[in-house]
This record gives C-alpha cells, sequence and structure tokens, in this order.
C-alpha cells in the first residue's frame, strides 16, 4: 500500500484551501482522525468551520486556533486536481482500512482470552 506521509496529508489541506469546490468534492470521505496527528486538529478545525459557516476558514484563522501554518499554494491547474482527488481518495480508503482492522483486532483480543 502507498505511504502518504504528513508532507503529503498537509499538502492534501493546503490543496483543499486553495478551491472550496475540492473540499465540497472530497467532504463525503474527509475525516479529520484519517491525519497525522501533527495537523490533526487542523484538519478538525477546517472540518467544523466549514459545517458550522459553510466556508473554509482562512489560512490565518487555522494557525490562530490550532498553531498549524497551512502554505499557499501557487499555480494549481485542473491537472492538479485530478492527482489530488485520486491520491485523497487513496489515502481516505488507507486509513479507513488500517482503522477497521485495528478495530476488529481490538474485538478479537477479548475473545482469545476468553478461550473462544
Amino acid at each position: 500500500m502507498k505511504d502518504y506521509t504528513p508532507e503529503v496529508q498537509r499538502l492534501f489541506l493546503e490543496m483543499m484551501l486553495e478551491d472550496a469546490e475540492t473540499y465540497v468534492r472530497v467532504q463525503n470521505i474527509y475525516n479529520a482522525d484519517n491525519f497525522d496527528r501533527s495537523i490533526r486538529e487542523a484538519a478538525r478545525f477546517i472540518k467544523k468551520h466549514s459545517d458550522d459557516y459553510k466556508t473554509l476558514p482562512t489560512r490565518e484563522q487555522i494557525q490562530a486556533a490550532t498553531g498549524v501554518e497551512l502554505r499557499t499554494v501557487p499555480d494549481l491547474r485542473e491537472g492538479h486536481y485530478d492527482w489530488f482527488l485520486t491520491e485523497f481518495e487513496g489515502f481516505s480508503r488507507k486509513q479507513e482500512l488500517e482503522r477497521a482492522i485495528l478495530k476488529a483486532a481490538d474485538m478479537i483480543e477479548p475473545l482469545k482470552q476468553d478461550g473462544l
């Protein structure tokens, strides 16, 4: 499986902030808990702000609220967003699968202890 480094995950957030339509397109699979611990609070803030105010927060708001600095990504074109959509879907799928596997393992452990 592909490794989505914290730097790639940060780029996902930065690209979303460049284009609200892109954020809207991935909103149904966006889960802040999927992001690396170092940027998770920023991801949560983006989601909550978007839900509460129906607009993406500014980078300044994110930094003030979470301490995470997200940069602008200049000169993005359609092909860049095609990459983003493909990669973000893969990232989301991988993270959700990992979470499901860990949850299943946690559920199996008590059964083993009970001799089942």
